[in-house]
């Protein structure tokens, strides 16, 4: 048991990003088919936001950690970061709305946030990406691009101008905003900072969303219980979504979250497919198989380097962070009963 709890805990940033991947691909297709019951754009951004706060307020009032940090700098950027996370909301679910082809959105946010959060995080966290990293956003990279001259070959024929460039700026737009949001969140945890505190600050800012909902368009309130019931299912896997992201970066480097989140693209793939009846073509299923190695390249061999940080740790005594009066002690206990010069 305290074999597999080591194994479990060394891969818990892996195992919340493919849960991040998983609620992304679910929200995706609920936001569809609760479009299709009436529910409008803001509206049903507002209330996967509502979702975010009521999890995230009960966990405050749960833990009371401190909302107020002591440096000016660290409280000003939760207050931005917060900022950015709504803006980049509205950007990811209108994307999800207004692309019309399957897999569109996670194709572009998901090829694009990679290669934004590797340079970002070595800027600003100092996390420089390694070889495996590198080499698993190529292939993620070639995957995406299968996906996205799959949907260009077969339907900017039939779009305007203004569709296709919504098509490309929703997402891009989600995609540079996303990427700040997280690797400010990961500078955070990195300083201290508690979980609990990062996800007060990102999830406050949708109650912003109810005024714009009506200044923008005038939502409807009632809705068939087919629809109340897509809708509340949309808002508690955008809320998984969500706590599991804050979690998966709290424990993880960004650039490895980030990549093992592009399984979004063959889920949404998957998910379309029995839910929606949408069938892939060949090219999609191609540069879903190539995203799916990508990440779950990257997402094994973290595991297998925590794994055996985590057991190098165990062999010294105390970890590589703890050198105090336990350290001599169990090194003395190693070195026998009449421990000499040596053994201190």
């Amino acid at each position: 048991m305290q074999h597999l709890r080591s194994i479990l805990k060394s891969g818990l940033g892996v195992l919340l990003a493919v849960v991040v991947a998983s609620g992304a691909a679910l929200t995706s297709i609920l936001m569809r088919l609760t479009k299709r019951g009436g529910v409008q754009n803001f509206q049903s951004i507002f209330w996967n936001q509502v979702a975010h706060m009521i999890f995230v307020l009960r966990l405050t009032i749960a833990v009371r950690p401190k909302l107020r940090r002591e440096s000016w700098k660290e409280t000003a950027v939760l207050v931005v970061g917060g900022i950015l996370r709504v803006a980049a909301v509205v950007c990811l679910c209108l994307s999800y709305l207004h692309v019309n082809v399957q897999g569109n959105t996670s194709s572009v946010v998901y090829g694009l946030v990679p290669v934004l959060t590797i340079g970002l995080a070595a800027l600003i966290t100092k996390e420089r990406p390694t070889v495996v990293h590198v080499v698993a956003m190529v292939i993620c990279i070639c995957g995406v691009t299968m996906v996205g001259v799959s949907m260009n070959a077969k339907e900017t024929n039939n779009q305007t101008v203004q569709q296709q460039l919504l098509t490309l700026l929703y997402p891009i737009s989600a995609s540079i905003l996303l990427t700040l949001c997280w690797v400010l969140l990961r500078w955070l945890s990195k300083r201290g900072v508690p979980l609990v505190t990062h996800m007060f600050y990102y999830s406050i800012g949708g109650i912003l969303l109810l005024p714009l909902a009506y200044i923008v368009e005038k939502p409807e309130w009632s809705f068939s219980p087919d629809t109340w019931g897509l809708l509340v299912a949309q808002t508690l896997a955008c809320a998984m979504q969500y706590l599991s992201n804050a979690a998966a970066i709290h424990n993880e480097t960004a650039a490895t979250v980030q990549i093992v989140k592009v399984l979004t693209v063959p889920l949404v793939f998957v998910l379309g497919f029995f839910v929606l009846e949408m069938v892939p073509n060949v090219l999609k299923i191609c540069g879903g198989i190539i995203v799916t190695v990508g990440a779950t390249v990257v997402g094994l061999w973290t595991w297998r380097s925590n794994l055996k940080q985590q057991r190098r740790e165990l062999e010294v005594g105390t970890g590589t962070e703890n050198s105090g009066p336990g350290t001599v002690q169990v090194l003395k206990i190693r070195s026998g009963p009449e421990p000499g010069p040596d053994s201190v």
